[in-house]
């Protein structure tokens, strides 16, 4: 693959505005810099109440929503995400039969997760909104 090539994949979600809600620092550190490198500008937030505020302040492109926030559940982002109808990405350790019926149906970025398979979900959820 040329340099010209890996640039162009590296940067897929270039121009798009991804939120993410991540409680665990090293975790988060880590999507936000994966995110970043796929040319998107992140917005990074640690708790429910930080999430729904920056909600209702700028309407990103996607995000990426942690299902367990320390002791709280993030549910009624994943309400606000689908009301705003903004595609997000669970990233979870949960199966999915333990999660409510709304998010169930939702792509999920398995715990602990691969480089790689962040990207194609990415890819696959967030540039399909365009």
């Amino acid at each position: 693959m040329t340099h010209e090539a890996l640039v162009s994949a590296d940067r897929r979600l270039a121009g798009l505005h991804i939120l993410v809600v991540e409680d665990e620092f090293l975790i988060a550190m880590e999507l936000e810099d994966a995110i970043a490198q796929m040319g998107a500008t992140v917005t990074m937030v640690g708790g429910r109440t930080e999430a729904l505020d920056a909600l209702a302040h700028e309407r990103p492109d996607g995000a990426i929503l942690d299902v367990q926030l320390g002791e709280e559940m993030s549910y009624d982002v994943a309400k606000q995400l689908i009301g705003l109808k903004i595609p997000f990405i669970l990233a979870t350790g949960f199966e999915g039969t333990i999660l409510p019926p709304h998010m169930r149906d939702r792509p999920r970025l398995s715990k602990p997760f691969a480089p790689a398979d962040l990207e194609r979900l990415a890819v696959q959820v967030f540039r399909a909104r365009r």
